[in-house]
């Protein structure tokens, strides 16, 4: 009896080895390198075996990392799993380090400061309350994901159901969520913003530095999730035919201050460098971070600008255009070097390199927070540049952005408004996004310019459910209209 039960479990072993992978992998291989699977391979998938085999938690069948599932029972339709592998060792920024193996884990928490929802028709505008929040478990078709801050912040703790992993789930709406993990050891160390070891962020391959949070994708349902404005999401997911997808391409150049600086650029499916009509452009800058390296992958990571891009050119919503995203916190936001940077260094940068307009016809300029004060310095000070801006939940109002003047200074409202050529503007800001007010009111003083704008509200804050929404808006409907 010993004899048949050891067998059945070798056998399981050796199925479930050939279901995950393992024959692929091997014949994938090179032929020198046939017997060479590394043993922590081998243990990881012996651990995933005998978690499925022996472990009752419901879990225990899923892989580390994010899966999302169809669910009848969840409020959203859909119900998320998340699974986390502990590593073998963390340190902070700080240099504060975790050793697993001597300070094991005792708790490990999931969060996101857009798993908050919200009424769209409550709250103060341009200001968020988390003491009207509903969590994600308390889901009602209408409420919007929102938040951007510490105190809209959502911390789930997870189930340790194995040895080194964790779980939880939790229903979602429509749409990408960012989400990172905080882990507290036996004797109190904590170190938070981990991203997702099975689900990491994407990474500047030319810099070696990653964005911040990993995401995560949920479909719509419409039964579920109802049919308001901005109930579905689903331009936010990867598209579904590969073939369409466009790339991201991630580089460095050397910047006006003399240092390396990377860039991202999204380059639509098809794009062809030797086609006779040189593609349109968008700048786009992201907003004010405490991270000095790394946000040219902002936008391309939590702002999820390729999976917009992919899905609104497929239907035919737009057309197909490059976008470019850069780092302007290193020149900590002074306009004036950040104008340098762009105009001598990031556009003949990628217009030696990519087949991209060099006519403002064919250019834009747009950004969130402080990329939008920096899109606002670039209507008032460059509108020979760029022929579109989109001036998103910030702008220069007074001349406390960037170190330049704003649209209430004299000299600047006298040029605007002798301007022939009128550049096509777009201001948008969310409802609880405390940019908002900067907004309004430099469309006020536009208008008082005699300068035309559209103008977009969304159901979110100063964060990137808001920043998804504006963007997917301006690629179908103000861009190149």
């Amino acid at each position: 009896m010993k004899r048949i039960l050891k067998t059945t479990i070798a056998s399981a072993l050796v199925l479930s080895m050939a279901l995950s992978g393992a024959t692929a992998a091997v014949a994938a291989t090179p032929a020198a390198e046939e017997n060479c699977i590394s043993a922590s391979a081998v243990a990881d998938w012996a651990e995933n075996v005998k978690i499925k085999l022996f472990n009752k938690s419901v879990y225990a069948k899923y892989a580390p990392g994010v899966t999302v599932e169809k669910d009848e029972n969840s409020p959203t339709g859909y119900t998320v799993t998340f699974v986390y592998k502990e590593q073998k060792s963390y340190t902070s920024k700080a240099g504060l380090t975790i050793n697993t193996a001597e300070n094991p884990l005792t708790k490990v928490e999931l969060y996101s400061d857009c798993f908050m929802l919200f009424d769209p028709d409550g709250g103060n505008a341009g200001s968020i309350d988390a003491a009207l929040a509903a969590t994600p478990y308390n889901y009602t078709a209408g409420l919007a994901p929102a938040g951007g801050n510490g105190d809209t912040t959502y911390y789930v703790e997870l189930e340790k159901f194995a040895d080194g992993r964790w779980g939880v789930q939790m229903p979602l709406s429509s749409g990408a969520f960012v989400y990172n993990f905080r882990v507290t050891a036996e004797n109190g160390d904590q170190i938070a913003r981990l991203d997702d070891p099975s689900n990491p962020t994407m990474i500047n391959e030319a810099t070696g530095i990653r964005s911040l949070s990993s995401m995560v994708y949920v479909p719509y349902d419409a039964d579920k999730q109802g049919t308001s404005t901005w109930a579905d999401r689903s331009v936010e997911l990867p598209q579904a035919d590969a073939n369409k997808r466009g790339t991201v391409q991630t580089v460095s150049y050397t910047g006006a201050d003399g240092t390396e600086h990377g860039l991202a650029v999204y380059l639509p499916a098809g794009y062809d460098a030797d086609r006779t009509e040189p593609y349109k452009v968008l700048y786009l800058s992201h907003g004010a971070s405490g991270d000095t390296y790394g946000n040219e992958l902002r936008w391309m990571n939590e702002g999820t600008v390729a999976n917009i891009l992919d899905n609104l050119i497929a239907e035919g919503k737009t057309e197909p255009f490059i976008v470019v995203t850069m780092n302007n916190q290193q020149y900590k936001w002074k306009y004036s070097e950040i104008e340098t940077d762009q105009i001598d260094y990031i556009m003949p940068y990628v217009e030696s390199h990519y087949n991209v307009s060099t006519t403002a016809e064919g250019r834009a300029y747009a950004g969130l927070s402080m990329g939008g004060a920096t899109t606002s310095n670039m209507l008032m000070h460059h509108t020979e540049l760029f022929s579109y801006y989109g001036i998103w939940s910030h702008a220069n109002v007074n001349g406390a952005s960037g170190g330049v003047e704003g649209i209430t200074s004299q000299s600047v409202r006298d040029h605007l408004s002798s301007l022939t050529v009128k550049p096509k503007i777009m201001l948008a800001a969310g409802n609880w996004d405390f940019g908002l007010a900067a907004v309004k009111t430099f469309g006020e003083n536009l208008s008082e310019l005699g300068l035309d704008y559209s103008y977009l509200q969304v159901p979110a804050a100063h964060d990137w459910e808001c920043w998804q929404l504006i963007f997917a808006n301006a690629a179908e409907n103000f861009l190149w209209k």
